[in-house]
């Protein structure tokens, strides 16, 4: 059972990084929502979920919903904005601060289409970009494995449209 739980955590650790990272654009807190999410899985044993990975990403996005709501999480962007500003003097100093600028101001941009999307189809649109299959999300989301297809077409369109209005492309 032990070493089950192992290969789990191998295969789906990544995957709830790279999901809960998409959602909160904190890695290192992405980190501790996957981790913590494993945990929970431990701790009620893995026979008592049917399906693993639908059940470790929903606890992994509703983790990082909790998370986003509390008071920590103000603190921690807080933290993140004086952090960032140290990160920025030293990248100024040793590295192409024009590249890092362009790369925090495109992921400000993506986040902020993503927001505009609903909750479901947001949720769809990471997870199919985190490598999650159709069933997973389906099982996760709680829909019809061919709902997925069109959640999936209607998020990308959505996304698009919002991206574009954010940064028209010329």
């Amino acid at each position: 059972m032990e070493k089950d739980f192992q290969i789990l955590y191998s295969k789906m650790y990544p995957k709830l990084v790279r999901q809960a990272a998409f959602v909160l654009g904190d890695r290192a807190v992405a980190e501790d929502m996957a981790q913590e999410a494993l945990l929970r899985l431990h701790k009620i044993g893995m026979s008592t979920i049917d399906n693993h990975p639908a059940w470790l990403s929903k606890v992994t996005n509703n983790l990082c919903f909790s998370y986003m709501r509390s008071e920590g999480s103000r603190r921690r962007r807080e933290q993140t904005v004086l952090e960032n500003s140290a990160e920025d003097t030293f990248f100024q100093a040793t590295a192409s601060a024009e590249s890092t600028a362009l790369n925090r101001e495109e992921f400000r941009i993506i986040h902020k289409a993503l927001k505009k999307l609903q909750p479901r189809d947001r949720m769809v649109l990471l997870m199919k970009f985190s490598g999650y299959k159709y069933d997973e999300i389906a099982a996760t989301v709680e829909i019809n494995r061919n709902s997925v297809g069109t959640i999936l077409a209607r998020a990308r369109k959505k996304f698009k449209q919002e991206y574009e209005l954010i940064c028209p492309i010329t």
